[in-house]
């Protein structure tokens, strides 16, 4: 497994004359967690106890202490208790003991006053919140709130401070998925299960959301600072900031993380040089140095230092090292002076380095420009009102640098004719479980999915499946989808290769009509598994069924999946987005528990979960 090791540092103050730092190897940058239980009387003792456990086992993931991950715990019902705060707990043993405390309360459902609670103490510098560091205020509740627009007030209130990300955990049928989608700070926080007994299905997922990895890799990061008029000395001192802020995350050495930086106005800067600085007090005092200029906005020009002068070097100092990844952060408030001159630049620029982001401050700036300067068509723009809020989005910019600072995995090619899904993976598996494992896919295409998200479920089963050796002799897959009618797309036996299994999933056609769920059903009772189809009679028998909404006859559904589960081992119901029926996904699933996202972007988030479902049972 790849080594990955990050030398954590985060700065406090706002001024930088004199560094407050902390430092500790970890693989993870530091965080503050504040959890909010709901402690109310729908919840009973029994199940805020799972809870407890949840919030105990995901902590055990992390390395506790002031200069990595810290906890903190808020219990509601009718009021609010503080069990501990961020800065209470020193070491993993210290917060497990602390954990172990917590008790049940009982009472209404005020959700308002806990996210108050927690915006107004728990995220404070006072109880361990640390200026700078990513804030994870996790929400875990079995209901409906008792005061919606307080709620919704409160979060939004919670969700303003910087470096906030809340998280919303729903359990059980009795939520209301509106309040949670209002709640947390996008629908991909989002994530709900059936009941408490299913909480260990979100530890990793919750791990995963919120842990950034940070890859080793050598890295040669540039600033690129709009020094123009518009900008005026304060607020180009806030970009410095931001940049001071951001390398402050990452080990400066001359094996690691080397930083540049240029600025422009009428003309281009070169302020620091790649590999200039080999240590971090040395080049965050030369960042606090680099000074404002004015004039013009003349992007193009700067772009060109940065290829030019800092990139490329020249005969006298070094420019960038081969093999290290080159990034580059782009920060501007306005227009530039020459736009075809600045995506001219921008394009040569390009195919230079790895990655371009570019942060847009204020209303004067151009979205298309801002978007044909950075990299991934777009997606690597970001935008802040005012200069003061560039704090805010530090942690994003230096999570998009960790994630693709990260080299790829050890791979094993997927032939050449896929070629709308990555074509590489980590580890294929030879099986799934102790026994042979034949897998039929049901896939709603019904007008409700749209092509789009169609799609989506096309990768998400193509994900699964490439995970596997696929063969007579190892996993088989099949997949059927519906709407209106059905379409068997292929049998257990028509493909015998991995890379034919893999086409055909990547190659299934949107169909769009009604949800005639008992008719897919019944076909894949009826047929998937018959020995002629490639049904094997020392095989696991898994049936993943997949669906954006209820059925057209929910009578005849609930009729065809109790004959099923009489059928196969087993029946996994996924449920996607916010008009599903979760007591008809409940009488599909063998267990009863299916596995539900808030939307189609979240697919990706259960493909762990479900893979060790199925492959256990």
């Amino acid at each position: 497994m790849l080594s990955l090791i990050l030398t954590c540092i985060v700065l406090i103050g706002v001024g930088l004359e004199t560094e407050a730092v902390y430092t500790t190897e970890c693989g993870l940058l530091p965080a503050d967690f504040i959890f909010l239980l709901d402690s109310s009387g729908s919840e009973t003792s029994v199940n805020f106890l799972k809870q407890v456990g949840f919030l105990r086992n995901f902590t055990s993931r992390f390395t506790i202490g002031p200069n990595n991950t810290q906890f903190a715990s808020v219990t509601f019902s009718t009021g609010v208790r503080d069990d501990f705060d961020l800065n209470e707990n020193q070491g993993q043993q210290e917060l497990q003991n602390a954990i172990n405390k917590i008790s049940y309360m009982n009472g209404e459902t005020e959700t308002h006053l806990a996210l108050n609670f927690a915006q107004q103490h728990s995220i404070s510098a006072q109880f361990g919140g640390r200026p700078g560091v990513q804030k994870y205020v996790v929400v875990m509740t079995d209901g409906k709130s008792n005061e919606p627009s307080l709620t919704v007030n409160y979060a939004n209130a919670l969700k303003h401070q910087p470096n906030v990300t809340i998280i919303a955990l729903g359990i059980g049928s009795a939520v209301d998925n509106a309040e949670l989608q209002a709640i947390a700070s996008d629908g991909k926080h989002v994530f709900t299960v059936s009941n408490f007994d299913l909480l260990h299905v979100l530890e990793k997922e919750l791990t995963d959301t919120t842990c950034t990895v940070c890859g080793d890799e050598p890295t040669d990061l540039v600033f690129l600072l709009d020094s123009s008029g518009s900008e005026g000395g304060r607020n180009f001192q806030q970009q410095v900031q931001f940049v001071s802020l951001v390398v402050n995350e990452f080990d400066i050495n001359p094996t690691g993380t080397q930083v540049g930086l240029a600025t422009f106005a009428t003309i281009g800067r070169l302020q620091i040089r790649l590999q200039q600085y080999p240590d971090k007090t040395s080049l965050l005092n030369a960042i606090q140095h680099v000074p404002y200029t004015d004039g013009e906005t003349r992007t193009d020009l700067g772009l060109h230092i940065v290829e030019h002068s800092i990139f490329k070097g020249h005969s006298h100092h070094a420019g960038a090292r081969n093999g290290a990844k080159r990034f580059v952060v782009v920060l501007t408030d306005g227009r530039s002076n020459e736009e075809d001159l600045t995506v001219s630049a921008a394009a040569s620029l390009k195919h230079h380095v790895d990655e371009v982001f570019v942060i847009g401050i204020g209303n004067s700036v151009d979205q298309t420009e801002l978007k044909a300067i950075a990299t991934d068509d777009g997606q690597h723009v970001f935008n802040v009102k005012h200069f003061h809020d560039l704090d805010s989005i530090h942690g994003n910019i230096v999570k998009e640098i960790c994630e693709h600072r990260i080299p790829p995995p050890t791979t094993t090619p997927v032939p050449t004719t896929v070629t709308t899904t990555p074509t590489t993976t980590t580890t294929v598996k030879p099986d799934c479980g102790p026994r042979p494992a034949d897998i039929v896919f049901v896939l709603d295409s019904s007008e409700s999915e749209k092509q789009e998200n169609f799609t989506k479920q096309i990768n998400f089963v193509f994900n699964f499946a490439k995970r596997f050796e696929i063969g007579p002799k190892n996993v088989q897959f099949s997949t059927v989808t519906f709407s209106s009618e059905i379409r068997n797309d292929f049998y257990l036996n028509t493909y015998h290769h991995r890379g034919d299994v893999l086409h055909a999933i990547q190659n299934l056609k949107y169909m769009g009509a009604g949800t005639n769920t008992s008719l897919a059903l019944k076909f894949v009772r009826q047929n998937s598994f018959l020995p002629a189809h490639g049904g094997r009679q020392n095989a696991s028998h898994i049936v993943i069924v997949i669906t954006d909404g209820q059925s057209a006859d929910p009578t005849s559904t609930a009729h065809e999946a109790s004959s099923l589960k009489h059928a196969v081992d087993k029946v996994f119901a996924i449920g996607i987005g916010d008009t599903l029926d979760t007591n008809e996904l409940s009488a599909i699933a063998s267990d009863h528990n299916p596995l539900t996202v808030t939307n189609f972007d979240l697919l990706h988030t259960i493909q762990q979960s479900l893979e060790n479902a199925a492959c256990q049972s």
